[in-house]
């Protein structure tokens, strides 16, 4: 009797469990769709083939900017740029000029920091004489005048070629410093 009581609650539950999954419409077998779109930031201000400059309190030129384009944040304060072509300009060529070119770029205004990524190329002067750079991606601050680059750097002057990591540089000291797998080569004069 028992196992006749068994079988039937089973039986019972199976066609009551298949009833109630065949009645039941395609939708609900599907998983909940994530209702939180992730929305991406609108350009305030979007513009092409710029050229910026920044002058000094004396009227001198101390910044320029280039870039093929150029889109404006202002709720995450930076600017996106395409192409940037960056510069800047001491006074009485006390450092010379150190010169940026990359794939592309953003200039984050409240840091003062311009971020530089793909194909980086930069190269300035010293007494020495001219230094090349590539790398991968590069920052360079503006209120410290100091550079890092990341990713592979290439490091060139006019007797040696550097390889390594990553790059620190102080231009305002003048210190340069490879970390990281470093390799070089240097021709005698």
């Amino acid at each position: 009797m028992i196992n006749q009581f068994l079988l039937m609650a089973c039986l019972i539950v199976v066609t009551g469990s298949f009833l109630l999954l065949w009645d039941s419409p395609p939708e609900s077998f599907l998983r909940p769709e994530n209702s939180k779109v992730e929305q991406l930031p609108i350009a305030d201000s979007y513009m092409r083939n710029i050229k910026a400059f920044i002058f000094a309190a004396d009227g001198a030129k101390k910044y320029s900017l280039e870039a093929s384009e150029m889109s404006f944040f202002s709720g995450l304060s930076e600017l996106k740029l395409s192409q940037p072509v960056f510069m800047t300009h001491s006074a009485n060529n006390q450092n010379g000029e150190f010169k940026v070119r990359a794939n592309n770029g953003t200039v984050f205004k409240k840091t003062q920091i311009f971020e530089f990524n793909g194909d980086v190329n930069a190269n300035w002067e010293n007494v020495g004489g001219k230094i090349d750079l590539n790398a991968g991606s590069l920052s360079y601050s503006l209120k410290e005048d100091s550079a890092s680059a990341e990713g592979g750097v290439e490091l060139i002057t006019p007797n040696t070629k550097m390889t390594g990591d990553s790059l620190s540089a102080d231009f305002y000291n003048e210190l340069l410093k490879i970390e990281s797998r470093v390799r070089g080569t240097h021709e005698s004069i």
